[in-house]
């Protein structure tokens, strides 16, 4: 059963209505100007909702709010209300973490049982054959995600991705990336080339959900594109590591052959 917290009377916490959001950078603006309000504590943005969720050490009035968007006229500061049984995200139960996650998760089934399936067929195992397989699956699975709506993973994605912050591009070079190391370990080709993209690739990922974490805001993981709302966690963190480490086994097998 999930767990509410209540914050203790010396924080606040508000929802304010804001309209003018269109995509996730808009989510990534205005969360970047309310959280930099002296004395906000968390910041979420919900753009389905058009709904700021605000976690303060002191209260926060909607003047403050809407002057922190001053100079962006097309967002606007409709209403605000409080409530102090917000949950606070970092403490979800076990059930409510499989229900978020259950799109990444069912992906994740089929991919194995499919490399299993294929493994079984063979007559015995080959490690370094599932392993490509299993990467080829999550690769092509989630570029395929990710095609659906280009533009808003692209925006997604520069919320946390070091590279893609600096370089909006890169977020629609991205899936292409993804759908290319897919096709190479399905193949078994290149091997050693697309090990070493994907380290390096996923090490940079993961280093910015990890400085995204860090700080007081909420962003939504683009590893399914923006098809489903999958919060950034270290769930995130979790995937990319697992892949990262596969990969430098297999480098290394790759490397002794030579």
């Amino acid at each position: 059963m999930s767990r509410n917290i209540i914050y203790t009377k010396s924080e606040q916490n508000n929802v304010y209505s804001i309209d003018g959001m269109t995509c996730q950078s808009c989510v990534k603006t205005i969360t970047e100007r309310i959280s930099a309000i002296d004395g906000v504590l968390f910041v979420k943005v919900t753009l389905e909702n058009k709904e700021v969720q605000l976690r303060s050490s002191r209260n926060i009035s909607l003047e403050q709010v809407s002057a922190a968007l001053i100079d962006l006229p097309k967002y606007s500061v409709k209403n605000v209300k409080t409530n102090i049984n917000l949950v606070k995200p970092s403490t979800q139960s076990e059930a409510s973490l499989l229900k978020t996650y259950k799109p990444l998760i069912t992906i994740f089934i089929f991919i194995l049982l499919v490399s299993v399936a294929y493994q079984v067929s063979l007559g015995s195992f080959n490690s370094h054959l599932f392993m490509n397989h299993i990467m080829a699956g999550f690769f092509i699975g989630l570029s395929f995600f990710k095609f659906l709506d280009l533009k808003a993973f692209a925006e997604s994605f520069s919320s946390y991705d070091p590279i893609a912050q600096r370089w909006l591009s890169y977020g629609y070079i991205y899936p292409f990336i993804e759908l290319i190391l897919g096709l190479l370990f399905i193949a078994g080709k290149f091997l050693l080339i697309a090990n070493s993209a994907t380290v390096i690739v996923l090490t940079l990922t993961t280093y910015g959900v990890y400085k995204r974490l860090q700080s007081k805001s909420s962003f939504q993981c683009a590893c399914l594109g923006t098809t489903f709302n999958l919060p950034l966690s270290n769930v995130t963190i979790a995937e990319n590591l697992i892949m990262i480490v596969m990969s430098l086994y297999s480098i290394n097998s790759l490397l002794r052959i030579v």
